[in-house]
Protein backbone atom coordinates (compact mmCIF):
# COMPACT_ATOMS: atom_id res chain seq x y z
CA UNK A 1 0.00 0.00 0.00
CA UNK A 2 1.25 3.46 -0.95
CA UNK A 3 -0.18 6.43 0.95
CA UNK A 4 -0.15 9.82 -0.81
CA UNK A 5 -0.59 12.85 1.45
CA UNK A 6 -1.83 16.07 -0.11
CA UNK A 7 -3.32 13.90 -2.84
CA UNK A 8 -5.66 16.62 -4.10
CA UNK A 9 -2.81 19.02 -4.84
CA UNK A 10 -1.10 19.29 -8.21
CA UNK A 11 1.70 16.87 -7.36
CA UNK A 12 -0.38 14.50 -5.25
CA UNK A 13 -3.00 14.25 -7.98
CA UNK A 14 -0.33 13.28 -10.50
CA UNK A 15 0.92 10.55 -8.15
CA UNK A 16 -2.65 9.24 -7.95
CA UNK A 17 -2.90 9.33 -11.75
CA UNK A 18 0.34 7.43 -12.34
CA UNK A 19 -0.27 4.96 -9.49
CA UNK A 20 -4.01 4.42 -9.94
CA UNK A 21 -3.51 0.81 -10.98
CA UNK A 22 -1.42 0.12 -7.87
CA UNK A 23 -2.52 -0.38 -4.27
CA UNK A 24 -2.74 3.32 -3.42
CA UNK A 25 -4.71 5.51 -1.03
CA UNK A 26 -4.83 9.30 -0.76
CA UNK A 27 -5.45 11.71 2.10
CA UNK A 28 -6.15 15.46 1.94
CA UNK A 29 -8.23 17.96 3.92
CA UNK A 30 -9.35 20.08 0.95
CA UNK A 31 -13.01 19.05 0.60
CA UNK A 32 -13.74 20.65 -2.77
CA UNK A 33 -10.51 19.36 -4.36
CA UNK A 34 -11.12 15.88 -2.96
CA UNK A 35 -14.65 15.83 -4.41
CA UNK A 36 -13.22 16.71 -7.82
CA UNK A 37 -10.47 14.10 -7.45
CA UNK A 38 -13.03 11.44 -6.55
CA UNK A 39 -14.94 12.16 -9.76
CA UNK A 40 -11.78 11.58 -11.79
CA UNK A 41 -10.57 8.52 -9.89
CA UNK A 42 -13.65 6.81 -8.39
CA UNK A 43 -11.73 3.55 -8.01
CA UNK A 44 -9.10 5.07 -5.68
CA UNK A 45 -9.72 5.19 -1.95
CA UNK A 46 -9.57 8.82 -0.79
CA UNK A 47 -9.69 9.98 2.82
CA UNK A 48 -10.85 13.50 3.72
CA UNK A 49 -8.74 14.27 6.78
CA UNK A 50 -5.54 15.86 8.06
CA UNK A 51 -2.47 13.76 7.20
CA UNK A 52 -1.27 13.98 10.80
CA UNK A 53 -4.35 12.04 11.90
CA UNK A 54 -3.46 8.94 9.86
CA UNK A 55 -3.57 5.82 12.06
CA UNK A 56 -0.77 3.58 10.82
CA UNK A 57 -1.67 0.83 13.29
CA UNK A 58 -5.23 0.69 11.92
CA UNK A 59 -4.45 1.31 8.23
CA UNK A 60 -0.89 0.08 7.62
CA UNK A 61 0.98 1.03 4.47
CA UNK A 62 4.35 0.15 3.00
CA UNK A 63 5.32 3.60 1.72
CA UNK A 64 4.21 7.17 2.35
CA UNK A 65 4.82 9.88 -0.25
CA UNK A 66 4.45 13.11 1.68
CA UNK A 67 3.47 15.95 -0.66
CA UNK A 68 1.19 17.77 1.80
CA UNK A 69 2.55 21.18 2.80
CA UNK A 70 1.75 24.84 3.05
CA UNK A 71 3.89 26.24 0.23
CA UNK A 72 3.06 29.84 -0.71
CA UNK A 73 6.15 31.83 0.26
CA UNK A 74 4.36 35.11 0.95
CA UNK A 75 1.74 33.41 3.13
CA UNK A 76 4.49 31.75 5.13
CA UNK A 77 6.06 35.12 5.89
CA UNK A 78 2.70 36.41 7.10
CA UNK A 79 1.50 33.24 8.90
CA UNK A 80 4.54 31.63 10.52
CA UNK A 81 2.61 29.70 13.17
CA UNK A 82 0.49 27.88 10.58
CA UNK A 83 3.49 26.97 8.44
CA UNK A 84 5.51 25.74 11.42
CA UNK A 85 2.58 23.72 12.72
CA UNK A 86 1.79 22.06 9.37
CA UNK A 87 5.21 21.71 7.73
CA UNK A 88 7.24 20.87 10.83
CA UNK A 89 5.23 19.80 13.90
CA UNK A 90 2.59 17.71 12.12
CA UNK A 91 5.18 16.34 9.72
CA UNK A 92 7.40 15.21 12.62
CA UNK A 93 4.44 13.42 14.22
CA UNK A 94 3.52 11.82 10.90
CA UNK A 95 7.06 10.61 10.19
CA UNK A 96 7.47 9.25 13.73
CA UNK A 97 4.31 7.17 13.36
CA UNK A 98 5.31 5.98 9.90
CA UNK A 99 8.73 4.92 11.19
CA UNK A 100 7.27 3.17 14.24
CA UNK A 101 4.97 1.17 11.96
CA UNK A 102 7.61 0.24 9.39
CA UNK A 103 6.52 2.48 6.51
CA UNK A 104 9.12 3.87 4.11
CA UNK A 105 9.11 7.66 3.91
CA UNK A 106 9.45 9.74 0.73
CA UNK A 107 9.48 13.46 1.49
CA UNK A 108 8.81 15.89 -1.35
CA UNK A 109 10.95 18.97 -0.79
CA UNK A 110 11.92 22.06 -2.76
CA UNK A 111 14.97 23.95 -3.94
CA UNK A 112 13.83 26.68 -1.54
CA UNK A 113 15.12 24.41 1.27
CA UNK A 114 18.69 25.02 0.04
CA UNK A 115 20.21 28.05 1.78
CA UNK A 116 16.67 29.16 2.71
CA UNK A 117 15.67 32.78 3.18
CA UNK A 118 11.93 32.23 3.70
CA UNK A 119 9.94 30.52 6.43
CA UNK A 120 8.65 28.09 3.83
CA UNK A 121 12.20 27.22 2.81
CA UNK A 122 13.32 26.80 6.42
CA UNK A 123 10.32 24.60 7.18
CA UNK A 124 11.11 22.33 4.24
CA UNK A 125 14.79 22.17 5.20
CA UNK A 126 13.73 20.97 8.66
CA UNK A 127 11.34 18.54 6.98
CA UNK A 128 14.29 17.12 5.03
CA UNK A 129 16.20 16.61 8.29
CA UNK A 130 13.20 14.89 9.85
CA UNK A 131 12.78 12.60 6.84
CA UNK A 132 16.43 11.54 7.03
CA UNK A 133 16.25 11.11 10.82
CA UNK A 134 13.43 8.61 10.33
CA UNK A 135 15.28 6.77 7.58
CA UNK A 136 13.41 8.31 4.67
CA UNK A 137 14.27 9.63 1.21
CA UNK A 138 14.23 13.31 0.24
CA UNK A 139 13.10 14.37 -3.24
CA UNK A 140 14.03 17.96 -4.03
CA UNK A 141 12.10 19.68 -6.81
CA UNK A 142 12.16 23.07 -8.50
CA UNK A 143 9.02 24.83 -9.68
CA UNK A 144 6.21 22.71 -11.10
CA UNK A 145 4.82 24.24 -14.27
CA UNK A 146 1.12 25.14 -13.99
CA UNK A 147 0.85 23.99 -10.38
CA UNK A 148 -1.56 25.75 -8.04
CA UNK A 149 0.04 29.00 -6.98
CA UNK A 150 2.58 29.04 -9.81
CA UNK A 151 3.01 32.15 -11.93
CA UNK A 152 1.92 30.75 -15.29
CA UNK A 153 -1.83 30.44 -14.46
CA UNK A 154 -1.64 33.99 -13.08
CA UNK A 155 -0.14 35.25 -16.35
CA UNK A 156 -2.66 33.33 -18.45
CA UNK A 157 -5.51 34.91 -16.49
CA UNK A 158 -3.97 38.34 -17.11
CA UNK A 159 -3.70 37.61 -20.83
CA UNK A 160 -7.34 36.50 -20.95
CA UNK A 161 -8.32 39.79 -19.27
CA UNK A 162 -5.88 41.81 -21.42
CA UNK A 163 -3.97 43.02 -18.35
CA UNK A 164 -0.22 43.55 -17.92
CA UNK A 165 1.81 40.56 -16.73
CA UNK A 166 3.20 41.03 -13.22
CA UNK A 167 6.89 40.01 -13.17
CA UNK A 168 9.12 40.18 -10.10
CA UNK A 169 12.42 40.41 -11.99
CA UNK A 170 12.96 39.36 -15.63
CA UNK A 171 16.48 38.16 -14.75
CA UNK A 172 15.27 35.94 -11.90
CA UNK A 173 16.02 32.27 -12.61
CA UNK A 174 14.12 29.17 -11.60
CA UNK A 175 14.42 25.42 -12.10
CA UNK A 176 11.19 24.20 -13.66
CA UNK A 177 9.72 20.83 -14.53
CA UNK A 178 6.42 19.47 -15.81
CA UNK A 179 4.53 17.70 -13.05
CA UNK A 180 4.10 14.53 -15.16
CA UNK A 181 7.86 14.33 -15.72
CA UNK A 182 8.63 14.99 -12.05
CA UNK A 183 6.40 12.15 -10.82
CA UNK A 184 7.65 9.78 -13.54
CA UNK A 185 11.28 10.36 -12.50
CA UNK A 186 10.45 10.04 -8.80
CA UNK A 187 8.65 6.72 -9.26
CA UNK A 188 11.45 5.36 -11.45
CA UNK A 189 13.94 6.15 -8.69
CA UNK A 190 11.78 5.23 -5.73
CA UNK A 191 13.86 2.20 -4.83
CA UNK A 192 17.36 3.59 -5.28
CA UNK A 193 19.48 3.63 -2.14
CA UNK A 194 20.42 7.32 -2.06
CA UNK A 195 18.67 9.41 0.60
CA UNK A 196 18.47 12.42 -1.77
CA UNK A 197 17.00 12.38 -5.26
CA UNK A 198 16.93 15.46 -7.49
CA UNK A 199 15.07 14.93 -10.77
CA UNK A 200 16.68 16.14 -13.98
CA UNK A 201 15.28 19.63 -14.54
CA UNK A 202 17.88 20.90 -16.96
CA UNK A 203 19.34 24.37 -16.60
CA UNK A 204 17.50 27.14 -14.73
CA UNK A 205 15.57 29.52 -16.94
CA UNK A 206 14.98 33.25 -16.64
CA UNK A 207 11.51 34.61 -15.97
CA UNK A 208 11.76 36.62 -19.18
CA UNK A 209 12.07 33.30 -21.03
CA UNK A 210 8.93 31.98 -19.33
CA UNK A 211 7.10 35.19 -20.19
CA UNK A 212 8.08 34.82 -23.83
CA UNK A 213 6.90 31.20 -23.96
CA UNK A 214 3.53 32.00 -22.37
CA UNK A 215 2.90 34.96 -24.67
CA UNK A 216 3.82 32.95 -27.77
CA UNK A 217 1.50 30.16 -26.64
CA UNK A 218 -1.35 32.69 -26.66
CA UNK A 219 -0.25 34.30 -29.96
CA UNK A 220 0.76 37.57 -28.31
CA UNK A 221 3.63 39.78 -29.46
CA UNK A 222 6.39 39.52 -26.86
CA UNK A 223 7.86 42.87 -27.83
CA UNK A 224 4.68 44.87 -27.31
CA UNK A 225 2.69 43.12 -24.56
CA UNK A 226 2.79 45.19 -21.34
CA UNK A 227 4.86 43.91 -18.43
CA UNK A 228 4.60 45.23 -14.88
CA UNK A 229 7.79 44.82 -12.82
CA UNK A 230 6.64 44.34 -9.23
CA UNK A 231 9.96 43.44 -7.56
CA UNK A 232 10.80 40.48 -5.35
CA UNK A 233 8.56 39.81 -2.39
CA UNK A 234 9.79 38.99 1.14
CA UNK A 235 11.25 35.49 1.28
CA UNK A 236 12.08 35.27 -2.44
CA UNK A 237 15.53 34.73 -3.93
CA UNK A 238 16.72 35.90 -7.31
CA UNK A 239 18.41 32.57 -8.03
CA UNK A 240 17.57 29.17 -6.51
CA UNK A 241 19.98 26.29 -5.93
CA UNK A 242 19.30 22.56 -6.04
CA UNK A 243 22.14 21.52 -3.71
CA UNK A 244 24.07 22.75 -0.72
CA UNK A 245 27.80 23.06 -1.23
CA UNK A 246 28.47 19.85 0.74
CA UNK A 247 26.04 17.97 -1.53
CA UNK A 248 27.90 18.72 -4.78
CA UNK A 249 29.41 15.24 -4.90
CA UNK A 250 26.18 13.33 -4.18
Amino acid sequence: MILITGCAGTLGKEFIRQLKDEDVIGIDNNEWAMAELQKEFPEVKLILDDFAEWKFDQDPCDTVIHTAAYKHVNLGEENPNSFIDNNIIKTRKFFAEAYKNGADIVFISTDKAVEPCSLYGFSKAIGESLARFYGGKVVRLGNLLNSSGSVIPVWEKCIAENKPLPVTDPQMTRYVIEVEDAVKQILENLNNHCDLFIPDMGQPIKLQGLVKNVLQKHNKMTSSYPIEIIGMRPGEKKHEKLRWEHEETI
